[in-house]
């Protein structure tokens, strides 16, 4: 299991910027105004995987979100009590690590495992995902993107689902999936 606390990529990467942004946006078939569950799809067809985003009670004072990547699915939680508009941003700020290609670290162990778990444990996610095991700089760089795609190219604050299936994924998969429902709200 891959946790999302990233490492710098070296060598002569530049900080994706709006140009750029949008390059990467025309490559996954996005128009220039789409909504954060359009981004998401166009992310898991990229990516061949399901693409998980799960609204869960985390501490205000702590991580707003996360990203965890296993062999077989992306699982972002994110804050579930602030607004909608909040809560894009700090999906689109987990996509912003996706988009610039910032590698995750590894990480093993029932701690990496309970972040697949309803509730999460404050201390174990400050752990692997706080801002002390990831770069300053591919903090900004996600935040930056985050704030591109808010101001330039999401256009509604609408409800999405919680798990965004690419056209690959068998369909017994979706068929699970809806028989599991949704997690706890």
């Amino acid at each position: 299991m891959r946790i999302a606390a990233w490492q710098s990529l070296g060598g002569g990467n530049s900080v994706m910027d709006h140009r750029r942004l949008r390059r990467e946006l025309g490559i996954l078939g996005l128009p220039q105004r789409f909504s954060v569950g359009r981004l998401a799809e166009a992310l898991a067809r990229r990516r061949g995987r399901p693409l998980r985003l799960r609204p869960e009670p985390l501490p205000p004072a702590g991580l707003s979100g996360g990203l965890l990547i296993t062999a077989d699915i992306d699982f972002i939680a994110y804050q579930r009590d602030t607004t909608r508009m909040h809560q894009d941003h700090i999906v689109c700020h987990e996509f912003g690590h996706l988009l610039a290609g910032h590698r995750p670290v590894t990480v093993t162990g029932p701690a990496a495992a309970r972040l697949l778990a309803p509730h999460i444990d404050p201390a174990v996610v400050e752990r692997m995902l706080g801002r002390s095991c990831s770069s300053e700089s591919e903090e900004r760089e996600a935040e930056r993107i985050a704030d591109l795609l808010m101001a330039h190219h999401i256009t509604e604050w609408a409800a999405r689902p919680e798990w965004v299936l690419p056209d690959t994924a068998p369909p017994e998969l979706g068929s699970l999936l809806d028989t599991l429902g949704p997690g706890p709200a």
